[in-house]
């Protein structure tokens, strides 16, 4: 089977400013992968350069057999997108937001609503969804956020910092519904945060990325392994240090 997610010195420069220098890595179907790195390392230009939202300076990346440039309409046709500060429309109830959402997928009539009905219990929406997302927590939002993300039943899921904000037992159910949305439908989960503890709980791989650059990849217990170190955080400041000393 192929790759998810291949990459082959992918770069992305906006004049003099690299925001992503010559990344290559693969990702294996069914992974949840994280990408973790403080603001600015490159993440989001990453995520992005993967979906077709902003097109790479140099350098090549396949999602499955599909090429991120020249096939970017299937692409998202195929993946799951939440980006970083998702905000809803207030005005608007989860189940007509969805709604909406399925509607960009060409999901129509007795399809979308048996897809909402299954999302609803996944995410413990049936007290909120005919209510007006204004009344939403920020765990809340965060939950639709990842439902229109999976509406069209992607194949991958692209998350940029989709904890950040929530309180711990909201990010605790987030992560365990990432891993069975990954162990039991085989959706590969590519997300990007700075909060380490959570790539530490969900992930056998990540990627650290800093200034733009790879600085260290593979499954998180050889890297710690490698580095001596026995906390993803220990990792993570060991990595930045060697690579800026």
């Amino acid at each position: 089977m192929s790759e998810a997610i291949s990459i082959s010195s992918l770069t992305k420069r906006f004049g003099q400013l690299t925001a992503v220098d010559a990344i290559s890595l693969t990702i294996a179907p069914g992974t949840i992968f994280g990408l973790m790195g403080h603001n600015g390392a490159g993440k989001t230009t990453l995520i992005r350069m993967l979906l077709g939202l902003t097109r790479p300076t140099s350098g090549t990346g396949r999602i499955f057999d599909l090429d991120i440039v020249a096939d970017t309409i299937e692409i998202r046709r195929q993946c799951g997108f939440l980006p970083a500060g998702f905000k809803l429309p207030g005005e608007m109830t989860a189940r007509q937001f969805l709604r909406y959402i399925a509607s960009m997928f060409d999901l129509e009539g007795r399809l979308v609503d048996e897809r909402i009905q299954e999302l609803i219990p996944l995410f413990h929406l049936e007290a909120f969804v005919d209510k007006k997302m204004s009344e939403y927590s920020t765990g809340m939002m965060q939950k639709v956020g990842l439902a229109q993300a999976l509406i069209n039943k992607p194949r991958i899921l692209l998350l940029d910092e989709p904890t950040a904000g929530i309180d711990p037992i909201g990010r605790y159910e987030f992560l365990e519904l990432l891993k069975s949305l990954s162990t039991e439908e085989g959706v590969t989960i590519l997300f990007s945060t700075h909060i380490l503890s959570d790539i530490e709980s969900v992930c056998e791989e990540a990627a650290v990325l800093h200034e733009g650059r790879l600085i260290g990849h593979g499954r998180i217990d050889a890297l710690k392994a490698e580095h001596g170190c026995d906390r993803m955080e220990e990792l993570y400041l060991k990595l930045v240090r060697e690579t800026t000393a």
